[in-house]
């Protein structure tokens, strides 16, 4: 039993409106997604399952996720997939004027990704809270 990237990746898909991504060849979509997946993966420390176990063919865990496991992934991939249109932004207003950027559209773009980014943050740590809660039992607490 396995558990294919492809659940993970249509459950981020359904999270977010990229048309870029969208534009991408399958190729290079595919990669750009797995990217997203290998640094949420870093960041799902607490999972009990083995996350560093892949299949032979590489396109998925050998280890059977839970809905659980594969909704706290997709949220670490949103995480991943707003980073950089965070801080490509934030370039951008270290080159602009405060007036002219506090009075732009990319300024309100920017606050509102920073909005999501924080929002996705606290249901991810929640996740997490509810996952760990789920997941121990009180005798674990005595090793």
């Amino acid at each position: 039993m396995a558990t294919p990237y492809t659940s993970i990746y249509v459950s981020f898909l359904n999270k977010i409106s990229d048309p870029y991504l969208a534009s991408l060849s399958d190729e290079d979509f595919t990669a750009q997604l797995l990217k997203f997946l290998n640094s949420s993966v870093a960041k799902f420390r607490k999972c009990k399952k083995n996350l560093s176990l892949r299949t032979i063919d590489g396109l998925g865990f050998t280890e059977d996720l839970t809905d659980e496991d594969i909704e706290l992934l997709a949220n670490l991939m949103v995480i991943e997939w707003l980073r950089p249109l965070i801080n490509n932004l934030e370039i951008l207003k270290h080159n602009m004027i405060p007036r002219e950027f506090n009075s732009s559209s990319q300024g309100n773009f920017l606050r509102e990704l920073q909005s999501l980014r924080k929002d996705t943050q606290a249901e991810i740590s929640k996740l997490l809270v509810d996952y760990s809660y789920n997941n121990n039992s009180l005798d674990d607490l005595y090793d």
